[in-house]
């Protein structure tokens, strides 16, 4: 399982590490568009700019409040889902095939997302009942405490490594066997048995062959609205704040990125 957790964080390092990549002025504005764009306000996009042009300092915080309201707006609909994948890989084609994308990159993203996309909405949205948060907020707490204060510089290549490195050295099943990701793996295989199934014997040596049994974990609930989003239109964000905004458009940029690198 060692061998698979170090595995883990090359590629995690590996594909934050784009952080230091300049990105193209177009693929910059094109995922800056997203932050106000209505095609991508089922993703709750504007809850990160307290983070980055505001006063909010604490990653587990601003999570926590753009998980918050995406869980609670309804999902996206396939033209949503369309037009974001659009935006990016038009804006930023120079940019991937200057990483040897190919020129199908579109389309085989959206696939991808389509499938992907529901689950990973589930799984964001799951809450431990008994601690009263978010399961990705109570993960990314439980995180600070072993590798410190998370800061956006947390996303430069040195710094992830290192954080990777602690999180592994502390003991991983801690972290990782909790009622959240029980639940988490138990949504993942059933919507993807196929390739969750695969990690089964390295699941049962980390945290037990009870974390793969199927039953619902204990005190975790789902908090994920039913239904399509419904647009509603939002004030105009500040000029100063827009301007500002250029940094969460390359730090979106690099996730979107990342992504598409996937695949």
């Amino acid at each position: 399982m060692l061998g698979h957790m170090k595995f883990f964080s090359l590629v995690l390092t590996a594909g934050l590490a784009s952080a230091q990549i300049s990105l193209s002025s177009s693929c910059i504005d094109s995922v800056k568009g997203l932050l106000t764009s209505p095609d991508a306000a089922c993703m709750n996009p504007a809850a990160l700019l307290s983070f980055v042009v505001g006063t909010e300092r604490s990653v587990p915080n601003t999570v926590n409040k753009w998980l918050t309201g995406l869980c609670s707006k309804g999902t996206c609909s396939d033209a949503s889902l369309e037009a974001m994948v659009a935006n990016v890989t038009t804006g930023c084609s120079d940019d991937l095939a200057g990483i040897g994308a190919p020129e199908d990159i579109a389309s085989t993203v959206l696939d991808i997302v389509k499938q992907t996309y529901p689950t990973a909405r589930q799984v964001a949205c799951l809450k431990d009942d008994t601690a009263g948060q978010l399961c990705a907020t109570e993960m990314l707490t439980n995180l600070e405490t072993i590798v410190g204060q998370l800061t956006l510089d947390d996303l430069s290549f040195f710094n992830l490594f290192a954080d990777v490195q602690k999180l592994l050295s502390s003991g991983i099943s801690t972290f990782a066997c909790t009622s959240c990701t029980k639940e988490a793996f138990t949504i993942a295989r059933e919507n993807f048995p196929d390739l969750v199934s695969q990690v089964n014997d390295q699941a049962i040596d980390l945290c037990g062959v009870s974390f793969i049994d199927g039953n619902l974990a204990d005190n975790v609930s789902q908090t994920a609205t039913d239904g399509l989003f419904t647009a509603v239109v939002a004030n105009d964000v500040q000029n100063g704040a827009l301007m500002r905004s250029a940094r969460v458009g390359s730090i979106l940029g690099v996730v979107a990125l990342g992504l598409l690198l996937v695949v």
